[in-house]
């Protein structure tokens, strides 16, 4: 099964430079206005000045004159990855949105028409540039997991693209820093490979998988897997995997109840104003949670198709004991929705409530002045949230 991973550097501020070309003259930084901000995306300028995601801005402001910073629109962002979308299913009949700048395309049977899988990409990203003016590089393999590190580390290169050939997945992850590899997102896993000083897949490689296994369990497991390029996962269509993203950093880490039951309101808020302006309902809601010292908590929730906060809300907090159970500080909190499909409301026999009546002006006043602009009381405490909310069609959320 070839799969090509389509990836645009840096989306959110590669997007918002195309729009308004002024922001080219300087280094660029996406961040929240309000609250502590942190950086949510960095132009690759910026990066090669040393600025990387969930920085502080003021810290990025003080050691780092002269550069841009500017609130995330995800409007924009949402439109860009749409018309991209539109431009990549001219291609293949599978594709999945996996994040910004992030399409997987399955391309079985694409070779004969295409002439070869380099034509067809190179074809692919021309054709981006000269309707978006947003450059690509694709990254092309047997499976996600490859493809998607081919076209990162490609782009290093300033190629457009690279292909891994069948068979050969191992020998082309070998050389590779092990920070290539997903898993190492998760400290214990870094932990880990510092203690056995493996610094290289190729060293991963050469471990038997049962070490792994008994130190980590499944995600050892899975460690060895991916250092071997093996991923069984297929393209899956975005229109049965969409999502709806709300992530939440705490800055400091809290165990502050009431500021995390607020920050969930605040967020699940958001994310149901995403939904009802753009006619969507969801039936199920992910919710995980970071603890400092990088474990996760993460549980999944299922309810009658909604766009209302209540009813997702009430099904959350059911279980919140059980989901926030660790003395610990947390982190990091996100909200996931899925199951989503276009709202499709049967009228009621009786007269809708109250909250039901002012919804839609409160949802108006959003519009004329951003998501934030009003809130309900219950959110109020999380006081220093900072949102970094994006469309995503699949589980993983990558760097843009």
């Amino acid at each position: 099964m070839p799969v090509f991973h389509l990836d645009i550097e840096a989306f959110m501020t590669t997007v918002a430079r195309v729009k308004d070309r002024s922001l080219r003259a300087r280094p660029l930084v996406v961040a929240p206005e309000r609250g502590r901000p942190t950086v949510m995306a960095a132009s690759p300028d910026a990066k090669a000045l040393g600025i990387r995601r969930e920085m502080p801005v003021p810290y990025v402001l003080k050691n780092f004159p002269g550069i841009q910073v500017i609130a995330p629109d995800f409007g924009l962002y949402d439109n860009a990855q749409r018309y991209v979308l539109g431009v990549v299913g001219r291609y293949s009949p599978i594709v999945e949105s996996v994040s910004y700048g992030h399409v997987a395309m399955d391309m079985t049977g694409m070779r004969q028409l295409f002439g070869s899988l380099e034509n067809a990409a190179l074809k692919l990203s021309r054709e981006i540039k000269q309707c978006a003016n947003l450059s690509t590089t694709v990254g092309i393999a047997s499976n996600k997991l490859v493809s998607t590190i081919a076209a990162k580390e490609v782009q290093k290169e300033r190629e457009p693209l690279f292909e891994v050939a069948y068979g050969s997945e191992a020998r082309y992850l070998a050389p590779l820093p092990c920070m290539a590899l997903p898993e190492w997102d998760e400290q214990r896993i870094r932990k880990l490979l510092f203690e056995l000083n493996l610094k290289k897949v190729k060293q991963i490689q050469g471990i038997p998988r049962d070490i792994f296994s008994f130190a980590l369990g499944e995600t050892g497991a899975e460690l060895y897997k991916h250092a071997m390029g093996v991923d069984p996962r297929p393209v899956t269509p975005s229109a049965n995997s969409r999502q709806i993203v709300a992530e939440h950093r705490f800055f400091p880490d809290t165990n502050n109840d009431h500021e995390i039951r607020a920050s969930i309101w605040s967020l699940l808020e958001n994310l149901c104003y995403r939904l009802r302006s753009r006619g969507l309902a969801a039936d199920q809601i992910r919710v995980a949670i970071k603890y400092t010292d990088d474990v996760w908590a993460k549980r999944q929730y299922k309810f009658a198709h909604t766009q209302k906060e209540q009813p997702i809300h009430e099904a959350i907090m059911r279980h919140y004991e059980r989901l926030c159970d660790r003395r610990r500080r947390v982190r990091y909190l996100s909200l996931t929705m899925g199951g989503l499909h276009n709202w499709r409301q049967q009228p009621g026999l009786f007269e809708c409530s109250k909250s039901s009546k002012i919804a839609p002006h409160l949802d108006d006043l959003r519009r004329r002045f951003g998501a934030a602009a009003i809130q309900y009381g219950k959110g109020v405490k999380a006081a220093n949230i900072q949102q970094d909310l994006s469309m995503m069609d699949h589980q993983r959320q990558e760097a843009s």
